[in-house]
């Protein structure tokens, strides 16, 4: 197996990237269920308009197609926006839900829609995913750090292996062999042993 510091860097990066990914998605469930769900019951008013407005869109789109006037880019230009008016309470809520788990990510705060104390909450319920969060991005800086400081890959390798990095994973890089050529050309010409 050939170690080289590339395929250290590469190893360090799919192994952290895979835990950031099991945290991100507990974070991400965690949102779903408490605060997207809070956001859609604070924006329950909104459901008539948007019922409404697709209605509207759907009467004006049957309209102009029966009267033979849907070529106008203008009239589908209308349709297509009471259609994207009529889908703001999802985008309230996926922008908002965004804003939010900024603001739990960053220990900030957060006072629209109601949401300060479920944002408290959640800082607490997330903390220790959250810390786990930063750990990982530091270790991951400090790794790097281990591997760039060494000569060499082999080098790289045992001290990662000494500070506790479970290596089982790791394949190496591929050696490259060199190619075989086949000369159209008798070497012997540059060899000068051509009789």
């Amino acid at each position: 197996m050939k170690i080289t510091k590339q395929s250290l860097y590469d190893f360090v990066e799919k192994k952290v990237s895979g835990k950031q990914k099991e945290l991100t998605e507990e974070i991400d469930k965690y949102m779903d269920l408490n605060i997207k769900t809070h956001l859609e019951n604070e924006l329950k008013g909104i459901n008539h308009f948007a019922k409404k407005l697709t209605k509207l869109a759907d009467e004006l789109e049957e309209t102009m197609e029966h009267v033979n006037d849907y070529e106008s880019w203008t009239r589908k230009s209308n349709v297509r926006d009471l259609r994207n008016i009529s889908d703001i309470k999802n985008d309230i809520t996926r922008e908002e839900t965004h804003k939010i788990k900024r603001a739990v990510l960053n220990n900030s705060n957060y006072s629209k829609y109601n949401a300060d104390k479920l944002v408290d909450k959640a800082k607490k319920d997330l903390k220790e995913t959250i810390s786990k969060e930063y750990k990982l991005s530091t270790l991951k800086r400090e790794l790097d750090a281990t591997i760039k400081s060494s000569t060499t890959g082999k080098q790289a390798y045992d001290a990662l292996v000494k500070l506790g990095i479970d290596m089982e994973d790791f394949e190496g890089a591929e050696s490259q062999l060199p190619a075989i050529q086949k000369l159209s050309v008798d070497p012997c010409l540059v060899n000068g042993n051509c009789n």
